[in-house]
């Protein structure tokens, strides 16, 4: 019994097997180092642009690309996020700029989101209610002073806490 070869691709009838390799490899070599040398800009890291920092109102700046979208309900306004290294640094940095932060975690300290989040003035009478669902695991709030109570819930676990915000910044850590 004899086999016949059947070549994927046409070869010189003369060139030996591990010549035939070597043909083809060498001009492809030969085309990336040409084009690696005519145009070196290819060959080198770019420098892009970073995010320009914005100035707040206390003289605080924060990269404006890195922290989610405000929202606002009301008189109250809030941002939630952290999701991102970027993301999570720009808002535990600006957490000192917020009357009200809140941080939510696992009991083994992972990061949580999708937590149910209900904000409830204290005292004021018929004031509206915040009722909001943090899209990440750091929420600011601003917020008129007064005390609040805060009630939170991820999957089956709810958590309760009254805090009394006024001149200074608050933070309010939820582990579940």
């Amino acid at each position: 019994m004899q086999l016949k070869t059947i070549a994927a691709f046409p070869q010189h009838p003369t060139a030996s097997p591990s010549r035939r390799s070597g043909a083809r490899l060498i001009p492809a070599v030969a085309c990336v180092v040409a084009a690696l040398t005519a145009f070196p800009a290819m060959a080198q890291p770019q420098n892009l642009p970073q995010p320009v920092p914005i100035a707040t109102g206390n003289g605080s700046a924060t990269p404006a690309s890195a922290l989610p979208v405000t929202k606002t309900q009301g008189k109250l306004r809030y941002t939630c996020g952290g999701i991102s290294v970027d993301e999570s640094s720009a808002m535990r940095a600006a957490m000192k700029d917020h009357p009200l932060s809140l941080l939510f975690a696992a009991a083994g300290g992972a990061y949580l989101a999708d937590v149910e989040v209900k904000l409830v003035p204290q005292g004021w009478g018929d004031a509206e209610s915040l009722t909001f669902t943090a899209s990440g695991p750091v929420c600011l709030l601003d917020l008129p002073a007064g005390s609040y109570e805060i009630e939170v819930r991820s999957g089956d676990k709810e958590k309760r806490q009254t805090v009394m915000v006024g001149k200074d910044p608050k933070t309010v850590d939820f582990r579940f």
